[in-house]
């Protein structure tokens, strides 16, 4: 990672509430007119860059949205809008169109009144902290003054058509040939990007979908609903006596599943399923899975009991993807639910993760509930703390020296990890071990360090 402290940008894009900085239509145009720059390379005339430009469901979207693209058409930028579509959708179809780069106005699973701005490369990768770092030096004026075409030179807008149509047939492709007849799915779209193309895509593979939260107004996106709240799907599941439950958030670039007994499966237990068919198959690339540091030390033991190897990365699906592209991998993903099937996505994809999931229920015979259990986890304690400001971690001294203190008890059957959240005011601790009571106990004893200084 970058040494140089990014101001603005944070795990995902730039996010904060809507018509506050950073989140105001004035830092967004400016934030569009430096990403130009950066991304989109030098105009000229009848040869304008292009920027694939989609949104979630937020009322604010319009607004950010508008000014996005005023700043991208007066740099010289073409802007093709694709509406309401899926993160991981748009960095599809900026990859198949050739576009320069894509931008998604979204901000994933928080609430309707916050909104962001991430972006992808022309490829549909996500950028890595030294293009962001660019883009930032520009929107602070340390990059010399902003072009100003002028004439045929300035760019237009003009709208994608059958945007949803070419992702839903890219997702119902990655199932190859496997077809879900027979199987009844409850469906939670959070009132999101995905209230069209989740669904769409589902019915063409034959599923008998029973659709929940699909309604979006501008303001019940992720409203008790989504992946963020396990408890919805579960109770969808049981009330629709599904087969399986798929949940996602606002701009479905992660997935919630949840079995046919109503219990939800987190990431590394999605993760566990696919690498452990994948491996029996000899379709994982390597035979290794890329996660997080967050992910449990479990899928540690099971890959390596099939002969395979699971490497970490910092906390953020787009580390583990330059990873993934890095070392030639096809499979990776973070215990939030952002899982990567590299072989059909450049990103977290809420859809195509989750039908891979289904595909493995269709061709192995089993259940969720009985495919979960290759996956023996390490006992965690979790603890997401509100925060008033965020100090170097290391200025939390007695957090720390409770930390040391339970590492040392722990040694090499645990581990504790502590850090900030990259868009919101909270801190994550993380202990994992084999002793679940002295676990909760140490946990408590660090989140009342941490809240009595800085809580």
């Amino acid at each position: 990672m970058s040494e140089e402290k990014r101001q603005f940008f944070g795990t995902d894009g730039v996010r904060g509430v809507a018509n506050r900085h950073p989140m105001t239509p004035e830092f967004v145009m400016r934030l569009g007119q430096a990403a130009a720059v950066v991304l989109g390379g030098k105009s000229s005339a009848g040869d304008r860059p292009r920027a694939i430009i989609g949104r979630d469901t937020r009322a604010s979207g319009e607004m950010l949205e508008a000014a996005l693209v005023a700043g991208l058409n007066s740099v010289g930028v073409d802007a093709v809008l694709v509406g309401v579509m899926p993160t991981p959708a748009v960095a599809y179809l900026t990859a198949r169109h050739g576009a320069n780069f894509g931008v998604v106005v979204s901000a994933s699973h928080n609430p309707f009144k916050d909104n962001g701005i991430k972006f992808v490369h022309g490829d549909g990768n996500k950028l890595n902290d030294k293009t962001e770092v660019a883009i930032e030096r520009i929107v602070l004026g340390q990059g010399g003054d902003l072009p100003r075409p002028e004439g045929r030179d300035i760019g237009r807008t003009t709208l994608f058509q059958g945007a949803i149509e070419q992702y839903v047939e890219h997702a119902v492709a990655s199932m190859g040939g496997v077809r879900l007849d027979g199987m009844r799915v409850a469906l939670d779209n959070a009132h999101g990007a995905a209230y069209l193309t989740s669904t769409l895509a589902l019915q063409q593979l034959g599923a008998d979908v029973q659709v929940f939260h699909s309604e979006p107004d501008g303001f019940n996106i992720n409203e008790a609903c989504g992946c963020t709240h396990a408890h919805e799907i579960e109770r969808l599941v049981k009330q629709s006596k599904a087969h399986a439950g798929m949940a996602h958030d606002g701009d479905a670039d992660r997935i919630l599943l949840c079995d046919e007994e109503a219990s939800a499966l987190d990431g590394d237990e999605l993760m566990a399923v696919a690498a452990e068919a994948m491996l029996r198959k000899g379709t994982l690339k390597e035979s290794t899975l890329a996660v997080t540091v967050m992910s449990n030390f479990g899928l540690d033991e099971l890959v390596n009991n099939l002969g395979g190897r699971v490497i970490r990365t910092g906390v953020g699906d787009r580390y583990v993807l330059e990873q993934m592209r890095s070392r030639g991998l096809n499979l990776g993903g973070e215990q939030s639910g952002h899982i990567i099937f590299g072989d059909w996505a450049t990103t977290g994809d809420g859809l195509v993760a989750g039908l891979q999931l289904l595909r493995i229920m269709k061709e192995t015979g089993e259940p969720l509930s009985q495919l979960r259990k290759c996956l023996k986890r390490f006992p965690q304690s979790a603890r997401n703390l509100h925060v008033r400001s965020k100090p170097p971690i290391g200025e939390l001294v007695e957090a720390c020296k409770i930390i040391k203190e339970t590492e040392k008890k722990l040694g090499d059957y645990g581990r504790v990890l502590l850090r900030y959240s990259g868009t919101e005011s909270l801190i994550r601790l993380l202990i994992e071990g084999r002793d679940v009571e002295y676990l909760e106990a140490q946990a408590d004893k660090i989140a009342s360090s941490i809240l009595a200084q800085i809580g």
